[in-house]
């Protein structure tokens, strides 16, 4: 494993994230360059947490087959996709009774 391999060059620990060949990253490395890059672009800070919503309210708004956009999350069930994103079905289900309405 990597992270094993890692943790034998580096004065590794928990605080750390392995990504790929990278070589570890401190765990304010990642939030620090978001704040960087978020400023330099003039666009408003958002957490780190919150692009996983945003990806998944986009996957989600997009018609993306919910079993699989839990499956990506990491939901072990697909209620808890449901019970954290429904309000984005909303959109839909009003679609829905719209086409049922314009059925003869």
């Amino acid at each position: 494993m990597l992270k094993e391999e890692v943790s034998k060059e580096y004065e590794f620990n928990g605080d750390y994230f392995v990504i790929g060949d990278a070589f570890p990253l401190a765990s304010n490395t990642i939030t620090s360059r978001k704040n960087h890059n978020c400023e330099l672009a003039g666009v408003p800070q958002i957490r780190i947490h919150d692009f996983r919503h945003s990806c998944a309210s986009l996957l989600v708004n997009n018609g993306a087959n919910i079993t699989v956009v839990a499956k990506y999350l990491g939901h072990t069930k697909i209620e808890e996709t449901l019970n954290t994103y429904t309000h984005l079905f909303n959109f839909a289900l009003n679609e829905v009774v719209e086409l049922i309405d314009r059925l003869e």
